[in-house]
Order: C-alpha cells, then sequence, then structure tokens
C-alpha cells in the first residue's frame, strides 16, 4: 500500500477523535502530525489494509511537550477489491461485526474480570475502520508463519482462547442478543467455501497420487473432492455446532498471523494477544480449538504434545467458567469426543496449511472462484505456487503420518461411506 492509497479520511482529526475516546489517557489533545506506514507484509492478511500510524500531539494546557503515540489501522478493502467481490454482502458485515465484538463484547467483558488477551482499542470516527495500539510499541511480535508454533506458543494461544470462549459464555448468560447477533447469514462466504473446499481437496489428491506410501490418504483426498458429498457433510456439522451445549464467539481464524507474543530475556513467549475477529461467529469452541492444531501447531507439537494441550484447554476453560460463575465444565473425555466429530473440519485446514507455509501471496480470485478439474489443477497458479518450497515440504506428507496413527483417515474413509 503506497503513501498515495492511503484513505484521505486519515487526518489529524481523525486521530484526535480516536485518542480522546480514551479520556484517561488522552483527555483533550491537539494532534501535531502523524506518519503512515503499511504494517504488515504481504501474504500475512487478505481482509483489509493493516496500517501503521505514528501520532504526535501535544496535551491540553502543555503546549511545550511532544507526545507520541503508534496505532495500528484495519481500514476497509475497495469494494471492487477480489475479496470484496468474494464476499458479497457480507463484504462490509465483517467490519461491522470486528468493530461491535471490540467496543460491545470486549467491553462488556471487562465489566466481569479485567483481562488483557485482546489489544486496547480505540472508537473509531469511520464506521468500517477498527483503530488499536500497537502491539510492537509494547514488545509484542509476530511469529515467523512459515515455522508456525511450538508448544510454548500452543500453550500461551491455547489458554488465552480458552478465557475468550469463557467470556463469551457467561456474555451469553447476561446479553444473549449481543452474541446471537454475531450468529449472522454467511450465504456468499459459503459460496466461497463452496469453491475452496474441493480445490482444495483436489490439490492435496493430486500432491498424493504419485506418493505409493501415501495411498490410503490419497483415496481420502480424492473421494472427498468428487462431488458435493464432503461440502454436504461440512455444512451439517457447522450447522450442528450451533446447536450444541457448549456455544461460544470463536474467531474461526486462528492462524499463525492472527496472534502476537511478548518474549522474555531468554526468548521464550510469555504473553500472547489474539488479533483479527473480522470473522467472528457464533459456534462450538471446539471448532477454532481444532482448526488452531491444524494451522498453527507445528510438527513436534502435533506429534508429541496434543495430549497435553487438550488438557490445557480444559483446565482453562474451566477455571475460567468457574471464575466467571458459569456453571458448564468440559472434560477430557468430551473434549476428544469432539475433536473427533470435528475430523472434516480437520480434513479441509490441513489442506489450507499450504497457504501458511508459502511465501507466496493468495490469489483470492482464483482460489475462490474458479473451481478446478482433475485435468486443469496441475496447471493452475495456485497448485503450482503453493505445493512446492522449503516449508512446504517440511510438512506434507510428513504431516499425514500424524493424522495416520490417530486413526484419522480411517475414520474420514467411513465418513465418505468407504
Amino acid at each position: 500500500m503506497t503513501t498515495s492509497s492511503f484513505p484521505e479520511w486519515l487526518t489529524d482529526d481523525f486521530f484526535k477523535t480516536c485518542l480522546e475516546t480514551d479520556k484517561e489517557n488522552f483527555d483533550g489533545i491537539t494532534v501535531t502530525s502523524h506518519e503512515l506506514e503499511s504494517a504488515v507484509a504481504p501474504g500475512n492478511n487478505y481482509g483489509s489494509h493493516i496500517i501503521r500510524a505514528n501520532v504526535r500531539y501535544k496535551k491540553q494546557n502543555d503546549d511545550s511537550t511532544d507526545h507520541s503515540t503508534s496505532l495500528i489501522l484495519k481500514a476497509p478493502l475497495s469494494e471492487d477489491s477480489a475479496v470484496a467481490q468474494q464476499l458479497g454482502d457480507s463484504f462490509k458485515q465483517l467490519y461491522l461485526n470486528e468493530i461491535k465484538y471490540y467496543c460491545e463484547f470486549i467491553s462488556e467483558t471487562y465489566t466481569l474480570s479485567k483481562h488483557d488477551v485482546v489489544p486496547k482499542h480505540y472508537r473509531s470516527p469511520i464506521p468500517l475502520c477498527l483503530v488499536m495500539e500497537d502491539l510492537i510499541v509494547s514488545g509484542f511480535k509476530m511469529v515467523d508463519r512459515h515455522k508456525l508454533l511450538d508448544f510454548d506458543h500452543c500453550k500461551l494461544y491455547t489458554e488465552a482462547s480458552a478465557k475468550l470462549h469463557a467470556f463469551a459464555m457467561a456474555v451469553y448468560k447476561s446479553n444473549p442478543e449481543l452474541i446471537e447477533y454475531f450468529d449472522m447469514d454467511r450465504q456468499s462466504i459459503d459460496e466461497s467455501y463452496k469453491v475452496m473446499i474441493p480445490n482444495s481437496l483436489l490439490c492435496m489428491a493430486t500432491y498424493l497420487e504419485d506418493k505409493p506410501n501415501y495411498k490410503k490418504q490419497y483415496e481420502v483426498f480424492k473421494i472427498a473432492s468428487e462431488n458435493d458429498l464432503f461440502w454436504i457433510i461440512y455444512k451439517e456439522i457447522m450447522d450442528a455446532c450451533k446447536t450444541k451445549s457448549f456455544k461460544a464467539l470463536i474467531q474461526d481464524d486462528p492462524w499463525c498471523t492472527n496472534m502476537m507474543f511478548r518474549y522474555n530475556k531468554a526468548e521464550k513467549p510469555v504473553s500472547v494477544k489474539i488479533i483479527d475477529f473480522q470473522n467472528i461467529k457464533l459456534s462450538s469452541p471446539f471448532v477454532e480449538f481444532v482448526t488452531f492444531l491444524s494451522i498453527s501447531a507445528n510438527l513436534e507439537v502435533r506429534q508429541t504434545n496434543l495430549n497435553d494441550l487438550y488438557q490445557i484447554y480444559c483446565d482453562s476453560l474451566n477455571t475460567n467458567l468457574t471464575k466467571l460463575g458459569c456453571s458448564e465444565r468440559l472434560s477430557i473425555e468430551e473434549l476428544k469426543t469432539e475433536i473427533t466429530y470435528l475430523h472434516p473440519i480437520t480434513l479441509f485446514v490441513i489442506c489450507m496449511l499450504p497457504i501458511v507455509l508459502s511465501d507466496s501471496v493468495l490469489n483470492v480470485e482464483e482460489f475462490a472462484g474458479v473451481k478446478y478439474t482433475s485435468e486443469s489443477v496441475k496447471d493452475s497458479s495456485f497448485y503450482k505456487t503453493f505445493y512446492t518450497g522449503s516449508y512446504f515440504e517440511m510438512y506434507y506428507p510428513q504431516i499425514f503420518d500424524v493424522y495416520e496413527k490417530q486413526g484419522f483417515f480411517d475414520y474420514m474413509l467411513g465418513k465418505l461411506g468407504k
């Protein structure tokens, strides 16, 4: 995003209005200048323009002292962008959902218990723009998404995510209208998924077709990609998750770039902030948990630490529910049953992992708008781009060995009627 393409409404007055919503720290200021720059590298975000604003200001009755602060803005994409075209009527609603999540849901959670799981936010005079603190100033960093997360990182995220789920369950009791607001019509999003899901399954089947040691895995992906059967299974599960006794607001996009970590002197992660709630929705919290494990955990975690993370999630959720006065409790056996039930979600998510591991930027218009065939898939730029590279080779097909030991592919063959 070049300097000339920054929105015209990003003025000194805009930043004055935002900062003064925090009366505790910015009561009566004059913004003297601001500088803008793109805040993330290409391929780390697809749904917004992420802008860093370095703002200089003076306080009321103190013209002699210059102050500064750094903000992160999530500004909307243009309506003619590929993402906007794919999302259709849901495009603006996703921005509004995230702002409502921060300004109403998160604000309400602060009345229940103080926490710092998400960035501090400011109210914006532009309805579709989210304004937040710049976490880098506080020492938070984004991980290298290509390497995924080790156990220490996964533990921090699991605990933080479980805390947000517990807050959502508590707020649901006191303010059900607020939580149910996020149970939006996702028809236009589903239309994109009806293309993305078979495309991703077909790409994985194509990748596996010449690997004799992975015939079972190839069969699963091939069968799942050939007709609407898998889409029907996927949609039925997602719809059923809305009726489960355990329901919460879920971020629904827990890949590595949607969280930031702070480290001690030994470079061990000690705290986490979860970011990006554009996809927020009301569903089973276990959907988010299995999605996180499938798209963000590194190979060692998948091989040796899954049971540890299952227990950490249960303990964290139950502890926070107790503190919030909620009666619900989750056992490890119940969680494992839900994880098995959600295996079809995992199947799709591990097909999306090559996007995370690549240095290339996804062509959303192609991947979500053009349905591949067994004849065309190898010639698609998506397949040529994302099924190569050192990080892809680090995880595939080795990642399937982990799932094979869990009986994952046998379960999926039964689910697909084979």
